[in-house]
């Protein structure tokens, strides 16, 4: 075996290690979402809980027990999963422990993993401008491992330049199987305001989730600190830069103060019915997801 091979292997190892951590804080049932498996287990009957849909109680158990009552059912598994990572530039960026690319790397390895433990299909799709690794929903360990070498060769490869990150090429790989639904997590920085309009095409099939990563100095404005910094996107320019000044520079293509950026993503969150959560480079990944599924089900339970 080469030295290259074997350094690949171990990232792979140390990556399905990181997922598996993750995986396991958060609890059973977090993972549900609103596009069912191939049917629905009953699970269990429980009086209603104020702020349900009325239109989950079950009338004839109400009737006949005297308050209303609701019944639960389980997925059925065996749903599919694609996970859409941007590998773009301006992905491999950061000024904490970890980049971008390797938070949002982390996280699409514990969606991965989280997927195969409760016996869903996964696929997946790396992508810049163009899309660099494609694969459709497969089950089984087998499929994890190439996932997780996916996104392992994603951190070892330069990025190579681009105009900018552009998610349709990844939406348009997964509607080549129109007939089929998805759940669907799309990971990126939309540091450049690219959420597409393609999205609700996507969203009319399959169940969709953004995760934004950002850096915290990013977006952080001071003038007391001045860095060296080039253009990861676009036409390179180098220059020294404070932190923030995106957010001043006059007629800047993306977004301005994190605020800025998180209620433009959250208004086209709310304009596709999407699911939106960010995620700073110095927080724990198993956290925002957690925060994630809740939300999910919170939606789901409406």
């Amino acid at each position: 075996m080469d030295a290259k091979l074997r350094d690949l292997l171990a990232r792979v190892h140390e990556l399905e290690i990181v997922a598996r951590r993750n995986v396991s804080s958060l609890f059973a049932g977090n993972y549900l979402t609103t596009i069912p498996g191939r049917g629905l287990e009953f699970h269990e009957a429980r009086k209603y809980v104020q702020g349900e849909s009325i239109r989950r109680i079950d009338w004839k158990m109400t009737a006949r027990l005297g308050f209303p009552h609701v019944r639960t059912f389980l997925e059925e598994r065996q749903r599919e999963v694609f996970i859409a990572l941007d590998v773009s530039p301006s992905m491999a960026t950061g000024w904490q422990e970890k980049t971008k690319l390797e938070v949002a790397v982390e996280t699409a390895a514990t969606l991965a993993l989280s997927a195969v433990n409760a016996g869903d299909r996964i696929g997946f799709v790396t992508f810049s401008d163009q899309v660099l690794e494609f694969d459709r929903p497969r089950g089984g360990k087998k499929q994890l491992f190439r996932s997780l070498k996916a996104f392992a060769q994603a951190l070892d490869r330069p990025p190579e330049p681009c105009l900018l990150s552009d998610p349709r090429c990844a939406i348009h790989a997964m509607q080549r199987f129109r007939s089929r639904s998805f759940v669907v997590f799309l990971i990126s920085d939309f540091i450049d305001h690219d959420v597409p309009e393609d999205l609700k095409y996507l969203k009319q099939r399959h169940d969709v989730s953004l995760i934004q990563v950002y850096d915290p100095l990013e977006y952080a404005s001071t003038e007391l600190v001045r860095l060296p910094a080039y253009s990861p996107e676009g036409r390179a320019s180098i220059s020294a830069i404070s932190p923030g000044l995106r957010a001043r520079a006059a007629g800047a293509s993306g977004a301005g103060s994190l605020e800025e950026i998180v209620g433009y993503l959250s208004g086209e969150a709310v304009k596709y019915g999407i699911q939106l959560s960010s995620l700073a480079t110095d927080q724990p990944v198993n956290g925002a997801l957690l925060e994630l599924f809740q939300a999910k089900r919170r939606r789901l339970n409406r």
